[in-house]
């Protein structure tokens, strides 16, 4: 019995489009190890197969000789590309013995169908106003839903307007907010010995969405200037929303969005929103095959977020969406179980280099400064003697209590403008490698736990603005709270860090060191604090 196309799925089924102002889209690049021993970090980004999208709407593999990611002012948005893919098996089989193959035209031609069969559903939305406010008309978006077929080749705007139903739209009847484009590539078939073969399948049904240019809209008021507010929130051409609609004015509660904050005005004590949009969006992707004879079409569906440029693209975060859908994976605990200790420690280097990458990009005096917050009582510690770091009641000040008493830090000077970024980035550069981290470990028992913070952890006397100086410092989540790893990456962290501990204490028991073995012990240990410098 042949086997037969049993459902759908798109890959991937989600994915992060990034704003640009310019037409170019980002060439696509990865990750890997970096080449240069002497490079800042373990790895580097390198160009990989790109696709340029021709006058036909069919798609050519360009490999790039170099990554660019702006022309001049204007930053190149990325533009991800989503793949239509079949499961199949025989009739009658189980999932489970179902084989994940690319929905081609060649796959459609072989079940009687082609192109027209396949269409694609874009719902594109952005609810930032409307979820400030609890008010729905706020909210804009495709109305209806874009709707087009496989062999619709050419660009389809995604443009956004209030609700029919709103009765005062805050985007005017006849003026829309462009939310970008989705275009369906055209299928060829690869020619044959094609460089990019393996690599690339032309032939796969694919949608490229594009995002908008990230501008913004408000009413008329939000272009005009006064004494508080020098410059324009948007420039005059954007400046058609309706201001009666409900969001130009409105003080949102904060309760329905956290952080309240989070929107134009409320840099000023008091004020009121000026009614500003942006046209980012969330967009939910349909892909339906209707197959002849068959009453029912296969339905697959994917999820596009976009979002501003990333700050530092060619630097991996140490918590990513992986990390946060992992953490809501069941098997979770499983997974971290049955990992070999080499598996392990393999993690555990990664993560911390992935922190270093993190780090290289912060200024860890300015955060300080803005964001520590001042401690008391049992926060406090003896000032470390030599130490500079003031104001020294401030976390990560020379009287913080979770210092660590066999470092200092200089003060700024006109050479070292920036002694704790310097010192972050050389501590973590160096625990980076899992060999060093095992001796901090060793070196410091019990600092791990005492520094990194617990998932979603909050301390008694932080505040919305303010946090002490446990790992990641300073740094905050969309909820305005301190930045913390994913519950599993916390687990496995612990976990390893106390399988060290019962190490060591194995091999501690199973014989007493002579008084010279102790006294070599002692001086390998005072040299390797010497050497790893860093207060942590």
């Amino acid at each position: 019995m042949a086997a037969k196309i049993q459902a759908l799925f798109i890959n991937p089924p989600l994915v992060v489009a990034r704003l640009g102002g310019s037409s170019v889209p980002q060439d696509a690049y990865v990750w890997r190890q970096s080449p240069d021993p002497r490079a800042d970090g373990e790895t580097a980004i390198a160009p990989t197969w790109s696709l340029t999208i021709l006058a036909d709407g069919s798609a050519q593999p360009q490999m790039p000789s170099e990554l660019v990611f702006r022309d001049g002012a204007l930053i190149r948005p990325v533009c991800p590309f989503l793949e239509v893919w079949a499961l199949m098996g025989e009739d009658g089989s189980g999932p489970n013995s179902w084989s994940e193959v690319p929905l081609t035209t060649r796959l459609l031609t072989q079940h009687g169908a082609n192109e027209s069969n396949v269409t694609f559903r874009v719902d594109a939305h952005n609810l930032k106003a409307a979820r400030r406010t609890a008010n729905p008309a706020l909210g804009f978006g495709t109305d209806p839903v874009v709707e087009i077929t496989a062999d619709q080749h050419q660009p389809v705007a995604l443009l956004a307007t209030s609700p029919s139903n709103a009765r005062r739209p805050m985007i005017p009847r006849g003026r829309n907010i462009p939310l970008g484009s989705v275009q369906v590539i055209r299928s060829r078939p690869n020619p044959a010995a094609a460089p990019w073969s393996g690599a690339v399948d032309l032939d796969i049904i694919r949608l490229r969405f594009t995002p908008a240019r990230g501008r913004f809209y408000g009413p008329p008021q939000a272009a005009q200037t006064t004494r508080q507010r020098p410059f324009p929130a948007v420039d005059t051409v954007n400046a058609f929303l309706n201001p009666d609609a409900g969001w130009f004015g409105a003080q949102p509660d904060g309760d329905l969005a956290v952080p309240g904050d989070t929107y134009d005005g409320a840099e000023v004590r008091g004020a009121r929103s000026l009614g500003v949009v942006d046209d980012t969006c969330e967009a939910r992707i349909e892909a339906a095959l209707r197959l002849p004879g068959s009453r029912t079409p296969l339905r697959a569906f994917a999820n596009v977020f976009v979002a501003p440029p990333d700050f530092g693209p060619d630097r991996r975060p140490f918590l990513s969406l992986a990390d946060e859908i992992n953490d809501r994976s069941a098997d979770s605990a499983a997974r971290n179980a049955g990992m070999s200790p080499a598996e392990r420690d393999a993690w555990i280097e990664d993560l911390f280099e992935r922190v270093y990458e993190t780090v290289s990009l912060l200024n860890v005096d300015h955060y300080r400064s803005d964001r520590g917050v001042t401690l008391s009582r049992n926060r406090l510690a003896p000032a470390l003697a030599g130490d500079e770091v003031v104001p020294a009641r401030q976390a990560m000040g020379r009287e913080d209590a979770l210092r660590n008493p066999l470092y200092t830090v200089q003060a700024p000077s006109p050479n070292r403008r920036l002694p704790l970024s310097e010192h972050a980035r050389r501590q973590h550069r160096a625990i980076s490698d899992v060999q060093a981290l095992r001796d901090f470990v060793a070196l410091n028992p019990g600092r791990i736990q005492a520094l990194v913070r617990g998932p979603f952890e909050v301390e008694d006397i932080e505040t919305p603005v303010e946090s002490t100086m446990r790992m990641p410092p300073f740094m905050r989540q969309s909820n305005a709270q301190p930045l913390t790893l994913s519950s599993w990456q916390y687990q496995l962290l612990i976990d390893w860090v106390n399988a060290l501990g019962a190490e060591r204490l194995v091999l501690e028991a199973r014989a007493p060191l002579s008084s010279p073995a102790d006294e070599r012990r002692a001086a390998v240990l005072a040299r390797l604090a010497r050497a790893s410098g860093g207060n942590r």
